[in-house]
């Protein structure tokens, strides 16, 4: 397995400032989501179509991949036009993640409205996504559902993963279906044959609610279980610090959160 950090961790940097963290402090794949303030990547010069393919030699050249590219497609809510506007974004980024060889972008099942019903959704999401990977295909380029919100648990996921028949991957996030209340044995199990990405994050105080963001090793969720478990499957791909300082700029910044995540997972023999 190898590492990579997700730009989240430092979302005031430039394509090369992000670079040049991940090559200073060892990692061997980048994940964007935030760069210049902005989660709107193909409104970024680096990334116009002018421009995209010198921004891909500059990874290319440094040896780090764009492993992943984040969005924040959903179709989870009933709103008119919802499902347009999703469709819409999901074309924009494919077209990003072709110029720079990224074979995926994440997309959540989201949260379950007020006055709707984990049905309701799922019917949504089944629709959505069936046009929606089939938009991403046409750039090369695969969907990936991460353990996340109302779709957190393995449970919840399954139903929607089975639906797309293998057009739709999965990010499993640690954190996320632990603190609802999932053992990682079971999420892991679960979602082994569709698994494609990793993040890792650490937490002091969780719950299906709330949860805190510590740095690596400091707080209680169960790391080397996951690394573990993943181990036994033969996983192979990366293990990604998703560092959410773009959404909580409390945090300490990148300079202190990434070389603490490369000590720590080289601590427990990744």
């Amino acid at each position: 397995m190898k590492l990579a950090f997700s730009s989240l961790a430092c979302p005031s940097c430039t394509v090369d400032e992000v670079i040049h963290k991940a090559k200073q402090y060892g990692f061997e794949g980048i994940e964007l989501r935030t760069l210049e303030n902005t989660i709107n990547l193909f409104d970024l010069d680096a990334f116009g179509p002018e421009h995209i393919h010198e921004t891909y030699q500059k990874f290319e050249q440094a040896g780090l991949p764009v492993l992943v590219i984040g969005t924040s497609v959903s179709f989870a809510k009933p709103d008119e036009g919802h499902r347009e506007i999703q469709l819409e974004s999901i074309k924009k980024f494919s077209v990003l993640a072709q110029g720079l060889h990224c074979p995926y972008l994440r997309v959540f099942g989201g949260v379950i409205p007020e006055g709707q019903t984990y049905e309701q959704v799922l019917a949504r999401d089944i629709e959505g996504y069936t046009e929606a990977a089939k938009i991403a295909a046409s750039h090369g380029v695969k969907l990936l559902l991460e353990t996340h919100d109302d779709f957190s648990m393995s449970t919840a996921q399954l139903p929607l993963l089975k639906a797309l028949n293998g057009n739709l991957g999965v990010i499993w996030d640690i954190l996320h279906p632990y603190r609802w209340g999932e053992d990682m044995e079971t999420t892991c199990r679960n979602l082994e044959p569709y698994l494609c990405h990793i993040h890792v994050k650490d937490s002091c105080n969780y719950s299906r609610d709330h949860f805190d963001i510590a740095l690596p090793g400091e707080g209680m969720i169960p790391i080397p279980k996951a690394i573990s478990l993943l181990k036994e499957t033969g996983y192979d791909g990366f293990l990604c610090f998703e560092w959410e300082k773009h959404w909580h700029p409390e945090i300490p910044d990148a300079d202190i959160s990434l070389p603490c995540y490369i000590d720590y997972m080289k601590r427990i023999g990744y």
